[in-house]
């Protein structure tokens, strides 16, 4: 057999592109999972850990949240706006339906939205009274998650939006829930104590504790995506008037705040003159061949590259220049909403690695419009060196970005992206100047508080030590924030669990600042929805219906664990999403929990469960993010909690550490170019799908060199315990002693080994992840529950190409698409039967069959047109003289131990009810006698003489007790005894 290092090989197929192929897709099947079902089955994982009154979660000594006295690992989801506040007659079964998918957290997100009735604020003129009835109706499903051992996340900032009559100035202007302004203003800052006071001292009825003082509450998280070096990578950090986000009135404040910074550091203007220097001129080259147009009227050395189905001319205006005489003027007449679709750009350039560059350029478009400008390679693979974001609109002004190149490059492009959205845009004086260099700049002074904020775009230009002052104003002001609501809520208002900061780390100057919290957190999505032309636009949205599979980078699993986590705190990912209609979003549920699990963090939450209060049952994907009514993710939630939950997944063996120099590797990151939306990663993101990387500290005496990390190896990327394998060309396989699974086109990948597991063949994308039921391995296990899962639909989507449904997302019922697919189990055993199973993952004997063996491997077809399910259970036999009856096993257990009954609850009503079973495990034969115990204790039936092997028995309680009496409606208990060993399990009964 093969030990528990279990080795993958992954032999590829012929490969050709992936299409999207036609949608809907047809001959699909039904698979309703009840929204109220919290059964427990034989061939599902029993998952509860109760509460205790002084179970509070805090960190142990390793790092890793523990519970109780023992570490604690969470598989959670997010309850988001209206689906926090559920009505009271569904909150029972919203929990314990949770439990059962094996859920052990939820975040609370949006409590405080402003756009629906389900808010904790009360409808009126402000936003400082709690709505009584939505807070009811949110501690009675808190009390609910208790009872069904699961804790809670509670957010306090997420997306309050602020009103004049909380005291706020220009309240009415304040954009995106304040983020940025809410960690600088104070009023701002003194409203969310309140708030929170509010929310986490309030004794909760139905558990007589306030959370702040009940182990229900896991952790708080302070406020939600919010980080000032975000805002100032996107040169957001600016009035409204110059194409920023802030108001004047904060942008004035936040002005104020950085002189101030300025004054206590260097007291007066020379002294700052003296640290920064002046401009410095080392010449005025310019790069850019007619920038001015006017010695270009035909426009030749500008090219307009458009990509399909994209459209669009370049012209002369000479009705409005900005300067001279014309400008050049760019008429996008179709577009796809992909920006570098439509691209005006000029080619041939080249820079030196000696030198610094400052683009300078004047536009206008016939609205207001986002422009990305880039200054790139012009071959393939198009890296992107220096790019900025910029809001034109209708009146000329002056675009400035700059670039320090760490070396020549040459084959360069300059590239503007408008394909966005349709329009017209007008340029003039465009210029790519060598060898300016700020300081001071002429005009500024301390004494007159004159001294201006650098936009993040033009900080390459300036000197080295007025890019390290302005980072280091930011974080400072971040941090004090951070640190006053931290002591806030520990000290004054006694909350006993971790604290996070927030979940936005776009590069070293965040990470700084959240690993100073109590833990860090991270957020992550694969083909996140885009909207072109509005934010959120109901019908104006695109996805790229891509797997992640074939991404050669590491995809979201590089930017989440490739250097966030921070050593001797927990880590984790309290959004993950791959979102619908994307068909490959399954793979979503295995990368996460299984790179989670090699990573050692402590958390992941997916993104989201529900967001609606009342409709828990309609069959139907509501839009992107909902997932409790989407089958095919669902399916696997109980394999991958108990995966991950268990710690079935090995951590990796040798964890990188990273050291950084607080001077030259935080303060001066915005002079290390463009790195993307996600933000400058440390090191290879593909370095995370071999090692283990955290962060060790930011006091190292020298900068961090990338060159010290291992290189890279594969494809194929094998994590280093040499469980996890993830091969670009389209597969992820997972092997440990106690759990299997793949995710990918498995239909290119017959042959592949994984541990005892083969994939003998496959018709296309899937999912499958297994795990044992009993904690045993596979070579040993007695029970297995394997998931399959391709993709849903709801009935009657209309799809525009492969891209987007707009807003015709259908109705119910959702269907799955069906996939046949055929395993080799190698294992030492007498026989395998195979149960498909039912929506509460019921087994019925009577759908049943043996796997066929061939030497010691067993043949497992799973035939999804056939058996219409999402769950098997594998019943394994080894070891004795009647297979079909015995359940020994090579491991005897260790003492007697009865599971079930199953299911339970018993729905006894009507001749199609399930019959029975309990599970019965012994270290040795004998008979045991079972009695069956009303509410008051008193035996109602009995049977003696019941005999029982070594091992695992499966007992039909009907048989065992002969003709039991008809037993009505209640709670019983089930009392099974062998010799002076006894054990009881509750059991319930509905007629």
């Amino acid at each position: 057999m093969r030990g528990s290092s279990a080795a993958i090989f992954l032999a590829v197929a012929a490969l050709g592109t992936v299409k999207a192929g036609a949608q809907p897709f047809p001959n699909g099947f039904s698979f309703y999972l009840p929204p109220n079902d919290s059964t427990a089955q034989e061939f599902m994982p029993a998952f509860h850990q109760p509460i205790g009154r002084a179970d509070f979660v805090a960190i142990d000594p390793e790092g890793h949240f523990e519970a109780g006295g023992r570490r604690i690992r969470f598989f959670g989801t997010n309850l988001v706006a209206d689906g926090c506040f559920p009505p009271k007659e569904k909150a029972p079964w919203i929990a314990a339906r949770l439990r059962k998918m094996g859920f052990n957290l939820v975040r609370l997100h949006h409590m405080d939205n402003p756009w629906s009735s389900g808010s904790l604020f009360q409808q009126g003129s402000d936003t400082r009274h709690l709505n009584p009835a939505t807070l009811d109706r949110l501690e009675f499903l808190i009390a609910h998650l208790k009872r069904n051992g699961i804790r809670v996340n509670v957010n306090l900032h997420v997306s309050r939006t602020f009103r004049s009559a909380d005291g706020v100035p220009y309240a009415d202007s304040i954009r995106d829930f304040g983020k940025g302004v809410t960690l600088f203003d104070r009023r701002l800052i003194e409203l969310q104590k309140e708030y929170a006071q509010q929310l986490l001292t309030h004794r909760n009825p139905y558990t007589g504790l306030a959370l702040k003082d009940d182990p229900v509450m896991a952790m708080v998280e302070i406020t939600n995506e919010n980080s000032l070096y975000y805002m100032w990578r996107q040169d957001m950090l600016r009035p409204f008037r110059e194409g920023g986000s802030l108001t004047a009135y904060h942008a004035r404040m936040l002005d104020s705040l950085w002189c101030d910074y300025l004054l206590r550091k260097y007291g007066n203007t020379e002294a700052l003159r003296s640290a920064w220097g002046g401009t410095q001129q080392t010449g005025t080259r310019d790069l850019v061949k007619n920038g001015t147009i006017e010695n270009d009227p035909l426009l030749r050395s500008w090219v307009l590259e458009l990509h399909s189905p994209a459209g669009g001319t370049q012209s002369i205006d000479a009705s409005q220049p900005g300067e001279g005489r014309i400008c050049a003027k760019v008429t996008v007449s179709a577009t796809d909403g992909v920006d570098w679709h439509v691209q005006w750009k000029q080619v041939g350039l080249a820079v030196r690695g000696d030198s610094v560059y400052v683009l300078r350029f004047l536009a206008r478009s016939d609205g207001e419009r986002e422009v990305t400008v880039a200054l790139m390679k012009d071959v393939d693979p198009w890296t992107t060196y220096a790019q900025g974001r910029f809001r034109v609109s209708s009146q000329w002004k002056s675009y400035q970005l700059s670039w320090r190149p760490d070396r020549n490059y040459d084959n360069l492009r300059l590239s503007f992206f408008l394909g966005a959205s349709t329009g017209v845009y007008w340029f003039d004086d465009i210029h790519l100047y060598e060898g300016l260099r700020f300081g001071l700049d002429e005009g500024e002074s301390l004494e007159a508080r004159t001294v201006k904020r650098i936009a993040y775009s033009s900080a390459p230009a300036y000197a080295d030590a007025r890019v390290a002052d302005q980072s280091d104003f930011y974080i400072r002001l971040q941090d004090a924030f951070f640190s006053e609501m931290e002591g806030f809520l520990k000290n004054q208002l006694g909350v006993r669990v971790p604290v996070v900061r927030t979940n936005w780390n776009f590069g070293l100057v965040d990470l700084y600042v959240q690993s100073r919290a109590d833990y860090v957190d991270n957020h992550a999505y694969w083909d996140h929805p885009q909207f072109p032309s509005e934010p959120w636009s109901p019908t104006d949205w695109l996805i790229n219906n891509t797997p992640m599979v074939l991404e050669s980078n590491g995809g979201t699993i590089g930017r989440l664990f490739t250097g966030r986590a921070f050593r001797g705190k927990p880590y984790t990912v309290s959004e993950y999403d791959h979102p619908f209609p994307n068909r490959y979003q399954t793979e979503g549920v295995l990368f996460i929990t299984a790179y989670s699990a090699f990573h050692d963090a402590d958390g992941l939450m997916f993104f989201e469960y529900a967001s609606e209060s009342s409709d828990w049952e309609t069959d139907m994907v509501r839009g992107f993010f909902s997932d409790h009514r989407n089958t095919a993710i669902m399916a696997h939630m109980p394999t991958c909690a108990l995966a991950f939950r268990a710690g079935y997944v090995s951590p990796a063996r040798d964890p990188l550490f990273l050291q950084f120099n607080y001077a030259r590797d935080v303060l001066l990151e915005p002079l290390r170019g463009y790195f993307g939306w996600e933000g400058p990663s440390a090191a290879d993101p593909r370095l995370g799908l071999l090692y283990g990387l955290r962060i060790a500290d930011f006091d190292h005496p020298m900068p961090f060199d990338p060159a010290t990390l291992p290189a890279v190896t594969g494809p194929p990327y094998r994590t280093d315990t040499g469980e996890i394998e993830w091969h670009p060309a389209g597969i992820l396989a997972v092997a440990s002693s106690r759990f299997f699974a793949l995710t990918g086109l498995l239909d290119r990948f017959g042959g592949a080994v994984a541990g005892p597991w083969t994939l003998v063949s496959a018709d296309g994308f899937a999912t499958l992840t297994a795990a044992p039921l009993d904690s045993l391995p596979f070579d040993s296990t007695g029970r297995i529950l394997v998931a399959l899962a391709s993709r849903v639909q709801n009935q009657g989507m209309i799809w525009d190409g492969t891209r987007t449904v707009h807003d015709q997302w259908g109705g119910p019922p959702t269907t799955l698409e069906p996939r046949r697919l055929v395993l080799q189990l190698e294992t030492q055993a007498d026989s395998i039967r195979i149960f498909p199973l039912g929506t509460k993952g019921e087994a019925d004997p009577h759908r049943s069959w043996l796997a066929p063996k061939e030497g010691g491997r067993f043949r497992i077809e799973l035939d999804q047109t056939r058996d219409r399910t999402v769950w098997y259970g594998v019943k394994v036999f080894r070891h004795s003289s009647s297979a079909e009856e015995g359940g020994g096993h090579g491991v005897l257990p260790s003492r007697f131990e009865i599971a079930g009954p199953f299911p339970n609850p018993w729905f006894a009503a009507g001749g199609k009810s399930e019959t029975p079973r309990l599970l019965v495990s012994s270290p040795h034969a004998g008979e045991m006698r079972i009695a069956v115990l009303d509410a008051r204790g008193r035996t109602v039936v009995e049977a003696s003489g019941i005999s029982v092997k070594a091992g695992r028995n499966s007992v039909e309680l009907g048989q065992a007790l002969g003709s039991w009496p008809w037993l009505p409606s209640g709670v019983y208990l089930i009392r099974a005894s062998l010799g002076p060993s006894r054990a009881v399990r509750k059991w319930m009964i509905v007629r």
